[in-house]
């Protein structure tokens, strides 16, 4: 049995911070990591705005409900059941993942935790540094064969320590590294993993 260690965010479903800063209005909260890949900026520029915006986290996980999958992500992992376990590997935080991750199909989802105080995002506690780096290459130290899947920059920490690919990436990732393959569809993405 192989491992699919897929990313959720732009890949299995939309953003959760972008759909957030639709939802409120604020752009600031619609930069991804494709915008900063610096992890810790980014997330140091979220918590700022939702401060100064004094957004509760109630009304966040009230609206998170609303986020769906993207068409065909369940199915997809579905198919691949027989011959893959299925991991989402994220830098979103369980908070945020969990309600769009019980929609997919309740796998098992390796990410951050949010602290929460007085019904605000105060901080984060990172599961580790190099997080989906250091997934791939726990699995790998038990012998399983893994294949990678993600649609930003960092997934290439992932998809450099096995087999990968990039699904959904936009064009300036793909150029940055010609060298992943890369596809723009769950069918095709399905075939080439269970060739």
């Amino acid at each position: 049995m192989k491992i699919l260690c897929t990313d959720l965010e732009g890949t299995l479903a939309p953003e959760i911070w972008q759909e957030l800063g639709e939802h409120l209005n604020i752009p600031e909260l619609n930069l991804t990591t494709r915008d900063i890949p610096n992890f810790e900026d980014l997330m140091k520029q979220r918590m700022e705005t939702l401060k100064t915006n004094e957004i509760k986290f109630s009304e966040i996980k009230k609206f998170l409900a609303s986020i769906e999958p993207f068409e065909g992500a369940k199915n997809f992992l579905s198919a691949l059941k027989n011959k893959y376990q299925v991991v989402i590997v994220s830098d979103t935080f369980y908070e945020l993942g969990l309600p769009v991750v019980e929609k997919i199909g309740n796998y098992p989802i390796l990410c951050h935790h949010l602290e929460i105080e007085d019904d605000y995002i105060s901080g984060y506690e990172k599961r580790q540094d190099n997080p989906k780096k250091s997934v791939v290459q726990g699995f790998s130290k038990m012998n399983f064969e893994c294949f990678c899947i993600g649609d930003s920059y960092n997934d290439i920490q992932m998809i450099d320590e096995a087999k990968g690919a990039f699904i959904f990436a936009p064009d300036e990732i793909k150029k940055s590294r010609p060298d992943i393959i890369s596809f723009d569809n769950y069918k095709d993405l399905q075939n080439h993993l269970l060739k």
